[in-house]
């Protein structure tokens, strides 16, 4: 796989060092990753030119398992979950598990992802949500279905602070500011040469606006799928900056919304959908679920699967039961049909 053409400068070798500080009793996931950068790539902010595009201050590593996590082993041979034993080999044979260290100007963050990949094949990346029972594994009913019947690229992380990567448990004020310039590491790790579609639940949704407003030439001429898109921080320079690059750069969104006690229909982003779907805008779609009948919400029977998330479900793995309506739905938006 051909790499971006790499900065002629003079790099230097960033190594993120723990405190000298009097220790304390922290756990695993509050400290600071201890990384060196030796032979970093810039990520990039318009993968049709990368080479012309590298960013100085974004920096990562990308460094493959040589087999598949313990955890996506264990997830994958679920048979509760993954009843079709075309789909489990699938999974167990093409998935490969790799770890992601990014640097952002002085924030390090090593990421945790799952992925099966082809070269010049269209990629979506899928973000979780925000809570304890958020991680990877949430979406991966998905990935067989995409790379059988549309032959897609499929990328699994988890965010800073959840499942394996690193971070102070499920929080994201201390990333949120460099959010954008982390999914772009992640995407420029895979040395992609086109653009990139999202699959994204709540904050990972909030995440990928934001990443469309700093980076929009990622996402050119395709189409992605928010559910329960809650943001109230859009960081658009300014009013109505968001819709435009939509507009620019030929992007579609659809966004789902199942309304709970997390994701009522009188906050911002619903509000702000909804305005644009009476409005007839073109590039945003806003589908109002029931709650009552909608599978967003359903999850297979819990998978004991020994540290793949945080906190009080650190040993559970939740996986949205999704039906076939609803997988064949994703993908004509994924193919621009709907």
């Amino acid at each position: 796989m051909a790499s971006p053409v790499r900065s002629t400068t003079t790099k230097k070798k960033f190594t993120r060092h723990a405190s000298k500080s009097p220790k304390r009793n922290q756990s695993p996931s509050r400290i600071q990753p201890d990384i060196s950068f030796e032979s970093e790539e810039f990520a990039y902010s318009d993968p049709m030119d990368s080479s012309r595009s590298l960013m100085q201050n974004v920096v990562f590593k990308r460094h493959d398992r040589g087999s598949l996590s313990p955890q996506a082993t264990q997830l994958f041979n679920s048979q509760t979950t993954f009843e079709d034993e075309a789909e489990r080999s699938w999974l167990l044979e093409n998935i490969r598990s790799t770890t992601i260290s990014i640097k952002v100007d002085q924030t390090v963050v090593t990421i945790n992802g799952n992925y099966a990949f082809r070269e010049n094949q269209p990629c979506v990346l899928f973000l979780h949500g925000f809570g304890s029972t958020r991680n990877w594994a949430n979406w991966i009913k998905l990935a067989y279905p995409l790379s059988q019947r549309n032959q897609y690229s499929v990328i699994f992380v988890d965010l800073p602070g959840f499942g394996q990567s690193s971070g102070r448990n499920l929080d994201q004020t201390s990333w949120k500011r460099y959010g954008p310039e982390i999914l772009i590491a992640i995407l420029s790790s895979f040395h992609l040469r086109h653009s990139a579609s999202v699959v994204a639940q709540c904050g990972g949704a909030a995440t990928t606006v934001r990443t469309i407003n700093r980076y929009p030439q990622w996402f050119r001429d395709r189409g992605l799928v928010f559910s329960n898109s809650v943001i109230g921080d859009f960081g658009e320079s300014k009013v109505g900056g968001f819709e435009n690059n939509l507009t620019k750069f030929n992007i579609h969104i659809v966004v789902y919304w199942i309304p709970d006690q997390d994701h009522a229909k009188h906050c911002v982003a619903y509000k702000r959908w909804n305005k644009l779907r009476l409005a007839g805008f073109r590039n945003l779609q806003l589908i109002d679920l029931d709650p009552a009948t909608q599978t967003l919400k359903q999850f297979y029977p819990v998978i004991h699967v020994v540290n793949i998330s945080r906190c009080s479900s650190k040993n559970e793995a939740y996986v949205y039961k999704l039906s076939d309506e609803f997988i064949q739905q994703v993908i004509n938006i994924l193919d621009r049909k709907s």
